[in-house]
């Protein structure tokens, strides 16, 4: 082979020899550059699980324990187990009855017919007979009870006496033991008021307040207001009273704390006071006792039919002659009371009186009331009768037209007109209590001016009539 061939030959390998150097070290830069980010990821990751075995899974250094404040086991708080407020569940064999009683019916009857024997039932009765007397039920009475399925064994009763108090009877130890418990009511007050356009107890029920208060806010003013012929269209009331709750529901009505009463330009005021040398009752605002010696009317809602007068046209006998009295319109049946303590000196028939009461109250005032339908329960001459006690129910017996009272009063023997008398009044409170009195006043005059404004008119209403 000649020279110059075997240079050639030697250029080309040696070009090939360095192409392949290149090549080489193009692929080593690229697997260079991959392993060396493999390698640092990789590092990363290393020194992340380093960190964390570090901190939890191994034990500070000793430096570091000696510089952490040791914690007193007292400055733990203990854990407490709060108490689930799921009630227990009854007995699979406890069994309720709920119902409510109806005209006629008697708990005998009521829990025999649900399967309790009678024995049981009897056995309840005694228990209970201490307490309240379950042979008498009010119309209406919620009773409820839990017996044991298996024997008939009574458990536990519950049973509304008068909405302010129930009757408990429950078996402990295997004997029942009856105790009376009253509700536990949430008091809270509110504030009604109303103009007078046709009578109070419309006036009333339009404003919202309860039939029953109108009542008593009828015998409240009773002794300065007769409500049958003083009141007059425009006169206002405002009324503060209870109202009790159960379970967050209104269930019933308490008792009237204040009122006021406009009636032909005088304000009329009760304030309900009860301290511990005062009586119970309501006065005005200077302490003074609104309860008379007698009352204004012996009826509570009616009308005026035929006033007292010296000569008056009789309407059966057709001629003129005194009437002494007052006589009151109503409805066959209206309750009429006694207007004041007294002991009846006569009850029985009196010719054109027909059935007929005398009461003498003390030496000076006798009061009578003619044309009754009936008396009531126990009324016969010799009785002592209280003030607002039913004697009778309005009729037409005797020399009558229709159904009304014939009302008359004596004052040391003579007839005088009920109307223009003016009664005494009773005691009124007492001086030690009248400071907590006067307190009193101001908080329920208070609670009237946040839920009902004055009454007191405006120059601008006065004019206009209003």
């Amino acid at each position: 082979m000649r020279r110059e061939d075997i240079r050639r030959l030697s250029d080309l390998a040696g070009l090939r020899r360095g192409r392949l150097r290149t090549s080489l070290h193009g692929i080593f830069l690229r697997l260079s550059g991959r392993w060396v980010l493999t390698a640092a990821v990789g590092g990363l990751a290393l020194a992340a699980g380093l960190w964390w075995w570090f901190v939890h899974g191994s034990s500070p250094p000793r430096e570091s324990q000696a510089s952490i404040p040791e914690m007193k086991e007292e400055s733990v708080p203990p854990l407490v187990a709060l108490p689930l407020s799921l009630p227990p569940s009854p007995p699979p064999y406890q069994r309720r009855i709920e119902v409510q009683t109806r005209r006629g019916d008697t708990l005998f009857d009521l829990l025999c017919n649900a399967g309790i024997p009678a024995s049981r039932v009897h056995e309840l009765v005694v228990a209970a007979k201490p307490v309240h007397d379950l042979a008498r039920l009010r119309d209406g009475t919620s009773i409820s009870l839990d017996y044991d399925e298996r024997d008939g064994r009574i458990l536990r009763l519950e049973l509304d006496l008068d909405g302010e108090s129930r009757l408990v009877v429950e078996r402990r130890e295997g004997e029942l033991h009856a105790r009376k418990e009253p509700y536990a009511f949430q008091i809270r007050h509110r504030v009604v008021q109303g103009v007078i356009e046709d009578s109070l107890f419309l006036a009333a029920d339009e404003a919202g307040l309860p039939p029953a208060l109108t009542l008593e806010l009828a015998e409240i003013f009773g002794w300065d207001i007769d409500f049958h012929v003083d009141m007059r269209r425009g006169d206002r009331f405002r009324v503060l009273f209870e109202e009790k709750y159960l379970d967050g529901k209104p269930v019933r009505h308490g008792r009237i704390l204040a009122a006021e009463i406009h009636n032909q330009g005088k304000t009329f005021w009760a304030i309900y006071f009860q301290g511990q040398n005062s009586r119970a009752d309501y006065y005005d605002m200077d302490g003074r006792s609104l309860r008379k010696v007698f009352l204004k009317s012996p009826l509570k809602f009616t009308r005026i039919s035929s006033s007292y007068s010296r000569r008056r046209l009789h309407p059966i006998l057709k001629i003129y002659r005194p009437h002494l009295g007052v006589d009151y319109a109503a409805p066959l049946g209206t309750p009429v009371r006694a207007i004041g303590d007294g002991r009846i000196v006569f009850a029985g028939w009196k010719g054109g009186y027909g059935r007929f009461v005398k009461i003498r109250h003390n030496s000076t005032y006798t009061s009578t009331y003619g044309h009754l339908h009936r008396f009531a329960k126990g009324i016969r001459s010799g009785r002592y009768v209280r003030q607002g006690q039913v004697i009778g129910y309005v009729g037409k017996t005797g020399l009558a037209t229709g159904p009304h009272l014939d009302f008359r009063l004596l004052k040391n023997g003579r007839f005088v007109n009920p109307l223009k008398v003016n009664f005494p009044s009773a005691d009124p409170v007492r001086k030690a209590d009248l400071p907590e009195f006067r307190r009193q006043v101001e908080t329920f005059l208070a609670w009237l001016e946040e839920k009902g404004p004055s009454l007191a008119r405006t120059e601008q209403e006065k004019k206009a009539g209003l």
